[in-house]
């Protein structure tokens, strides 16, 4: 992908990954100009002065599409279908624009839940094994800030979106791993089998030689590889024999048999990594499974994993345990942007009376149905935010004793009035933030802040973080 230095480019949005991309291109020599709906604020615009950058609010569309001769949307940009027909020989994709300028292997993780924890462990992986790789994407750093370190590492660890996936055209990663595939943004995608296919395309352009990763119940429903491409598959129940059998020579499954990974591979079940206490303890058992896979996959140690459960810290927002105050568990799980991620966590804490926090916007998503799973195992939910009165009725039509609330410091001063000794409380919203917050991590930030004034509060002499 060689554009002529004289190319002007066009980059729609100014966020994260339009900033960027316009420090990229106009590393590159090329003209820029940025469309988006907002104004730039003071330090940005003296930036765009600096770079001699051209700002157009959206209400210039037509002339901002006209004077680009290649179109870089953000993700997330909803393009409609006259746009990106009209211009179809303009528009340029994030992730194709990465692969064609970074020269070394990519391992790609996207999914509905689990991909952040997933790529963030991979790293401490690899930094574990002095294996010198770069780790970004929809994650921290965006990828092409990366390019220029590519000279430096082996590798580059990527976590991509729907929203990333969903219009490239060329993307094909040495090694790309779905996590799973629940509903989500359903009013950006419109439909789950739209949602689907964009998750889908980070295996549609893989090479012969690429590798493939993901859940083995999604074995007939995803595209089928390129031939001789290695397709793995994992579970933590061991399939039955006759689905074994269906398995081709290209194909294999990462399965869990008295606490030990399993590969089935050649008609020939073979012993992997035994699985420890600390492995249990560390993550969801999904995500140990599938980091013991890639180890088998790309054949790296898989003892190393014993050395990042004991020394790595868990990203911030998902399943954090915050406290424990007077017997009470407290954790913090803002990420849960999604009905799957709070499922897993309510399983991963339903052994204490459970007091859960849901609110946050749906995305498009039925949510009475995750509501109706709920029952049985939550001592109390309180429903805040935008949908709080939805959701409210969802759990008294169930049975589930609730309350709403406007606001999380609404919903958290009832809890407080609740508790008893050895209960648990839990933020995992099953929304996004976008009603209340900027993003999960002011959710996140905003609920251990409650937290810890609640403990301060009522500790003579300063609070206690005790069992952190």
């Amino acid at each position: 992908m060689d554009l002529d230095k004289n190319s002007r480019i066009g980059i729609w949005g100014f966020g994260i990954v339009g900033k960027s991309a316009a420090e990229y291109f106009y590393n590159q020599g090329h003209q820029v100009s940025i469309m988006d709906k907002r104004i730039p604020t003071a330090q940005e615009a003296e930036y765009l002065k600096t770079k001699n950058i051209t700002w157009r609010s959206e209400n210039e569309q037509e002339t901002f599409f006209n004077s680009c001769e290649i179109i870089i949307p953000s993700p997330g940009i909803n393009i409609s279908q006259q746009h990106y027909a009209t211009h179809r020989n303009k528009w340029l994709h994030e992730l194709d624009i990465f692969y064609h300028n970074f020269h070394k292997p990519i391992i790609a993780v996207t999914g509905s839940i689990g991909k952040t924890s997933t790529v963030h462990l991979l790293g401490q992986l690899f930094k574990t094994l002095s294996i010198p790789a770069v780790v970004g994407g929809n994650i921290g750093i965006p990828m092409l800030d990366l390019i220029p370190a590519q000279n430096d590492v082996d590798y580059a660890i990527l976590e991509v979106s729907s929203f990333q996936l969903l219009y490239c055209t060329h993307f094909a990663p040495q090694l790309a791993i779905l996590t799973n595939v629940y509903p989500n943004h359903l009013d950006h995608h419109t439909t789950e089998a739209e949602y689907f296919s964009a998750k889908q395309n980070i295996f549609r352009y893989q090479k012969d030689t690429s590798i493939s990763l993901l859940p083995f119940i999604l074995r007939t429903k995803s595209i089928k590889p390129a031939n001789e491409h290695i397709r793995a598959y994992f579970t933590v129940v061991k399939p039955h024999d006759h689905e074994l059998a269906q398995l081709t020579a290209s194909e294999r499954v990462y399965y869990i048999e008295n606490n030990t990974v399993m590969r089935f591979a050649g008609n020939t079940h073979t012993h992997i990594f035994t699985l420890t206490p600390e492995l249990f303890n560390f993550s969801f058992i999904d995500n140990i499974l599938l980091l013991t896979s890639v180890c088998d996959l790309i054949h790296i140690d898989a003892h190393a994993l014993q050395t990042v459960a004991t020394t790595t810290i868990l990203p911030e927002h998902r399943v954090e345990k915050i406290s424990t105050f007077n017997s009470i568990d407290f954790y913090n799980d803002s990420k849960a942007t999604t009905t799957a991620s709070t499922l897993a966590a309510v399983e991963k804490l339903h052994h204490h009376p459970l007091h859960l926090f849901i609110g946050g916007l749906s995305k498009g998503v039925d949510r009475a149905p995750f509501i109706a799973q709920l029952k049985s195992k939550v001592k109390r939910i309180y429903c805040f935010g935008q949908e709080s009165n939805a959701l409210y009725t969802m759990c008294i039509n169930n049975g589930i004793p609730a309350s709403h609330h406007p606001t999380l410091e609404d919903a958290i001063n009832k809890c407080f009035s609740m508790l008893s000794p050895h209960d648990c409380v839990v933020l995992s919203p099953a929304g996004s933030s976008y009603d209340l917050y900027e993003n999960y991590e002011e959710r996140g930030k905003h609920f251990k802040k409650l937290v810890m004034d609640y403990i301060h509060t009522h500790t003579s002499d300063g609070y206690t973080d005790t069992n952190k």
